[in-house]
């Protein structure tokens, strides 16, 4: 699967906004729901990191767009068996858009978003944007897991505990992610700096940018024949 994430970012986000685009296009649940399941399982034939993470997080928001929807359209005067289809089918394609996008934000490094811009020449400020929206929330949500393993470590149980409290600790975790968060922009604009990062210049690429992304930097003429 090396070769799925060594893709071009650039066609990676294509292929995310084609299955998203089917996602919303298809009608009702009847085909939007197999969708949802036939990327869950790319996902987890891919080897995408973070599945398991992804599935609580799919999990939960399958069960608030439901009861959210159902009760919307309940209350609108929609029978049961009808709301629930529809709140089924909103839910589908929620899952199918999360995850299409959820493979391209893991599977591409910031180096990889950095060398595809640069090699279609986008202007600095847009590879910017691209490499630290992409970029930035897989490190957060890392961080985000760090933390939670922080509070473990210091005993407070988080996990055998009812919803609402796993939910209020969730939020407790804002606090410290945000402070990362800063810290890491921090870091990131220094880095710029360092480098001579300029609005105003065009940047090249030191890797070989095509369908695929090559992953490092030939050290030799041996490795450029590979």
């Amino acid at each position: 699967m090396s070769a799925l994430y060594d893709l071009n970012f650039f066609v990676k986000l294509a292929c995310a906004f084609l299955i998203m685009l089917v996602a919303w296009l298809v009608p009702g649940w009847v085909y939007g729901l197999p969708l949802s399941v036939l990327m869950v399982l790319f996902l987890w034939a891919a080897r995408t990191p973070g599945f398991r993470a992804y599935l609580k997080g799919a999990a939960l928001l399958t069960l608030l767009v439901i009861a959210s929807w159902t009760v919307n359209l309940l209350i609108q005067g929609m029978p049961v068996l009808e709301a629930a289809q529809v709140a089924l089918g909103m839910a589908a394609r929620l899952v199918t858009t999360t995850a299409a996008f959820y493979f391209v934000m893991e599977t591409s490094s910031p180096g990889s978003i950095l060398a595809a811009c640069s090699a279609l020449r986008l202007p600095p400020i847009v590879t910017l944007v691209l490499s630290l929206t992409f970029g930035m929330i897989p490190m957060l949500r890392e961080d985000f897991e760090r933390i939670a393993d922080a509070q473990r470590a210091r005993g407070m149980e988080i996990d055998a505990v009812s919803f609402p409290v796993r939910l209020r600790f969730a939020l407790a975790r804002g606090v410290p992610l945000l402070v990362q968060a800063i810290r890491t922009a921090h870091a990131i604009s220094l880095s710029l700096s360092i480098y001579g990062f300029d609005l105003k210049r065009k940047r090249t690429t030191w890797r070989n940018v095509g369908l695929l992304v090559e992953p490092r930097f030939p050290l030799s003429n041996k490795d450029e024949k590979r």
